[in-house]
């Protein structure tokens, strides 16, 4: 994810990106990321394209408008199967596609081995936001506590993480909670905790397995 990072800091676009995985926070994340970066609030020159069967000539027809009074015209298409059937018109128009339209895949099933997505590849850029690892969510975590004045210990913060599970858009609810029951406490006790947050079912399973 770092070319992401970087093509939104330097706001160099690539002509199309993939957003797929399990993750749906991160996916979330950076679509409204790209977006700001792209057009920021500008309604003129976004068009959004969801579910399966979309109508690709009117895609196309979206695409080939040039932006209003906008270097970049940005495309987001969510959950539009086009990576699990085939979709040879699009594949071809892409290659030909203005340079000042951005297409912007978020997508919860990927075929790897499809054409679209090796075209993809070779023109943007693919990327898979798949569940982070415990040290990962610890270190995530840990930063928007830091940044609200919160310390917590490594042994307090696994218990949170057993007791919220890995996904990421539970663990910022979590999170939320627990900054607000220790309003005006510098340190994040076990038994803070315990009090705020809730057990998601996924862990108490784990914990029985």
């Amino acid at each position: 994810m770092q070319i992401l990072n970087e093509d939104i800091k330097e706001r160099t676009f690539k002509p199309v990106y993939l957003l797929f995985g399990e993750e749906a926070f991160l996916k979330n994340s950076y679509k409204n990321r790209l977006r700001e970066a792209v057009t920021g609030e500008d309604t003129m020159n976004f068009a959004r394209f969801e579910g399966k069967n979309l109508d690709v000539n009117e895609l196309i027809r979206v695409a080939d408008t040039m932006p209003f009074f906008a270097e970049k015209r940005l495309i987001l298409i969510e959950d539009s199967g086009f990576f699990k059937s085939a979709q040879e018109k699009f594949l071809q128009y892409l290659p030909v596609m203005p340079d000042s339209t951005c297409l912007v895949f978020v997508e919860s099933e990927v075929d790897k081995r499809s054409k679209l997505y090796k075209k993809v590849k070779s023109m943007g850029y693919a990327a898979e936001m798949a569940r982070q690892d415990s040290a990962q969510l610890g270190r995530w975590a840990g930063a928007i506590l830091a940044k609200e004045g919160k310390k917590i210990t490594t042994a307090t913060m696994e218990l949170f993480l057993s007791m919220t599970g890995d996904d990421m858009e539970n663990i910022q609810r979590e999170l939320e909670k627990l900054i607000c029951f220790t309003m005006g406490q510098e340190v994040i006790t076990d038994e803070d905790v315990e009090t705020v947050c809730a057990v998601r079912v996924s862990s108490r399973i784990f914990e029985m397995v």
